[in-house]
């Protein structure tokens, strides 16, 4: 094993474990590179121990405070499990994702997280959609710092009481990268010096959205913004779910269900409304449907779909049979231009939703299966859902020998994401010239940040899940991507007038706010609801476009300097110890402070909810 320990700034540096004999994989995103040699005055010191093993350990100066010790038995380094612990400075732990959590911070009594994008509902403590190898530890004296694993593969976590952490991955590097602080908003700068500062959202994408699953018709559509301008609730943005597709196949649109959809659009736009389409990243392979689908025939033509020995991998999605494109493919980004320019020829959308992207794929693998081979089935699935029962590590998505331009897909499986994030944004750049693109993902990775916003994904329609939302969303913020929010009202379930009335007043301040939800459930949509409920909501939304200079000012300071637009109150008052247990009120930068209301009161009707307490 080689060990690379590189001194970068004042404050952070990166250390690299490979494999000396054998060229292993590694993240092919570019990061800055440290100076050759290091600054004569550091905040750290770093020392070598080679009993009881080798190990690194690294302390402030100052304090003396230990704040990475691998120097602990257990480090294995083989060709497909790899595992490597560290002593924390203290307990109090933030970050790692994607999962659904109760609490911000994280419980170090042998809590096990597995990092592997996965479609999921949000409705368990498994893995999801994106895939996020960092923590911060606040220490005990109040001073914050940060690691970061640059590493692909899928992993698993371990945070022990002693307390400790333990990473275990399946392939790749250990290429850590370590930051002081000492703040914990220097923490988060620090860590968006690797990788990336944050995109710059357009301004109407600031203000209130709506979208649902199952628009049946156009004017199911026009019903829905209808009632809602009526009632005089400010919102900016239409989105439009695969209800609007031909078959669900990207780059169309029924012309029955959704006949002069070109003219709705350009109608939204006439009232100074915007419109953020979705596509999903299967390309419908099945050509008996339609003779002519020039999204698979220029695909072929490019070559640019995901290979399993030597042929295109197909799986199923919405739109049946389909191929999934090689997003880190040279060719794929003229590809996707080129559907995006013809597309928008006809539907002239503002915005894209890129949804099912972790890949999401209705087979397990492909509709032929997948070779009994290690990749498929490695010997450790890092606990990942899906692969305890028979070890296959590929549920719900593609087979892991399958082949990318970057590599197998068992390597860059938690980066296709990041891929098509980047070649969407890229797109939108092109095809929509002079104006900031917006793209939404629900699917991340280290650097997404750069390109697009994040949905939290398909919630339940609970209390449970709207406490759980700020979390989710504090976490995003730690993670570069502050341009964030849950499904107000809850995706799947029927949601309360109660609780879509609360959720509401949360999603207000969430800093992405979207109203969704889905095929089967009831219409949520402020204007659904009642007089009472209408009012309420609209001082809510009224107060957020007051305070969007604000909000836009946070998000230009996200996007140059590298900080957090919804932070926790640690962040704020680190030295406070109160504030590190707070999960469920937040801040937008350093002013102003979000205390909403997360729990039933007694069941009550709206109007009785109002004469009870104050709504807002």
């Amino acid at each position: 094993m080689l060990c690379h320990l590189f001194l970068s700034l004042l404050s952070s540096f990166f250390s690299k474990f490979a494999d000396k004999a054998k060229k292993r994989f590694e993240v092919p995103i570019e990061v800055p590179l440290p100076p050759a040699e290091s600054p004569p005055d550091t905040e750290y010191s770093i020392d070598f121990v080679n009993e009881p093993q080798f190990g690194v350990l690294v302390k402030r100066n100052d304090t003396e405070t230990v704040i990475f010790d691998t120097n602990i038995p257990g480090m294995l380094f083989s060709e497909q499990y790899i595992q490597i612990s560290t002593r924390l400075a203290s307990s109090n732990v933030y970050g790692f994702g994607e999962h659904t959590t109760a609490a911000y911070k994280h419980e170090t009594n042998w809590k096990k997280w597995s990092l592997f994008a996965r479609d999921s509902s949000t409705d368990s403590s498994s893995n999801l959609y994106g895939v996020h190898p960092f923590y911060m530890n606040i220490e005990n004296d109040g001073r914050a710092h940060g690691v970061f694993l640059m590493n692909s593969n899928a992993m698993e976590v371990i945070l022990q009481p002693a307390p400790a952490l333990t990473f275990r991955t399946v392939g790749g590097i250990l290429d850590f990268y370590i930051f002081l602080g000492p703040s914990p908003e220097d923490v988060v700068k620090q860590y968006l010096e690797v990788i990336g500062l944050p995109g710059m959202p357009p301004y109407w994408a600031l203000g209130f959205q709506l979208s649902r699953r199952g628009y049946g018709t156009i004017e199911e559509v026009k019903a829905v913004t209808q009632r809602t301008e009526k009632a005089e609730i400010p919102y900016d943005v239409q989105h439009l779910d695969i209800d609007y597709m031909n078959n669900y196949k990207d780059f169309t649109f029924d012309e029955k269900r959704y006949a002069n959809l070109p003219t709705f659009v350009d109608d939204l736009h006439a009232k100074g409304r915007k419109v953020v389409i979705v596509l999903d990243p299967a390309i419908a392979s099945n050509k008996t449907l339609e003779s002519n689908y020039p999204a698979l025939d220029v695909g072929i033509n490019r070559d640019v779909f995901i290979k399993v020995n030597g042929t295109y991998l197909e799986g199923t999605s919405w739109p049946g049979k389909a191929y999934f494109p090689d997003f880190s493919h040279p060719e794929v980004r003229p590809y996707w231009t080129q559907m995006c320019t013809e597309f928008r020829k006809s539907v002239r959308f503002d915005g894209l939703w890129i949804d099912m992207n972790e890949p999401s794929n209705f087979a397990d693998g492909s509709l032929s299966g997948c070779s009994k081979n290690t990749l498929n089935y490695p010997p450790y699935g890092a606990g990942v859902l899906g692969s305890k029962l028979d070890g296959k590590l590929f549920e719900k998505t593609l087979c892991m020998d399958s082949v990318h331009h970057a590599g197998k897909h068992y390597d860059v499986h938690n980066l296709h994401s990041y891929y098509q994030a980047n070649v969407t944004y890229r797109t939108l750049a092109i095809i929509i010239p002079g104006n900031r693109p917006m793209v939404l993902s629900r699917s991340t990775f280290p650097g997404s940040g750069r390109f697009v916003s994040h949905t939290l994904g398909e919630n339940l329609s609970t209390w449970e899940q709207l406490r759980a939302s700020i979390p989710g969303i504090l976490k995003f913020n730690l993670f570069g991507i502050p341009f964030v929010g849950a499904d107000i009202c809850g995706f799947a379930l029927n949601a309360t007038e109660e609780l879509c009335l609360r959720w509401m007043q949360l999603g207000a301040f969430y800093p992405f706010s979207r109203n969704h939800n889905s095929l089967n459930s009831k219409d949520q949509d402020p204007a659904s609801f009642g007089k009472a409920f209408i009012d309420s909501v609209s001082k809510a939304l009224y107060t957020r476009y007051e305070l969007l200079p604000y909000l836009y000012t946070l998000f230009h300071l996200a996007h140059t300097e590298g900080s957090t637009v919804a932070r926790p109150l640690l962040h704020e008052f680190p030295n406070d110890k109160v504030t590190w247990d707070i999960s469920y009120q937040f801040l937008w930068g350093p002013a102003l402070l979000i205390s909403p209301i997360v729990e039933q009161i007694m069941g009550l009707k709206v109007a009785a909810i109002l004469d009870f307490i104050p709504p807002f």
